[in-house]
């Protein structure tokens, strides 16, 4: 199957050409349509792990704060324990 492409920018298809590996426009265009839903796919596993890792890290500066101020709570005990000597 022959296609042609028209309006392709030489940059544009150099930088393909290089991240392909291909000699030719044509094998670069279509190794990336060849991977683009695989890859479209792992982009969207992966926004998804960084949606629950930001949720995890939310949950654990959560958790963080309240033990410092736990913490902080308990210091201000045993400072006032000690000045009631």
């Amino acid at each position: 199957m022959l296609v042609k492409i028209l309006d392709a920018d030489d940059q544009f298809v150099d930088a393909l050409k290089s991240q392909t590996g291909c000699t030719t426009a044509s094998k670069a265009y279509v190794h990336a349509a060849e991977h683009y839903e695989p890859l479209r796919a792992q982009v969207g596993d992966l926004l998804s792990e960084i949606a629950a890792l930001r949720r995890r890290l939310s949950v654990a500066n959560q958790t963080i704060e309240g033990a410092r101020s736990a913490a902080s709570a308990l210091l201000d005990r045993v400072g006032q324990s000690d000045l009631d000597v």
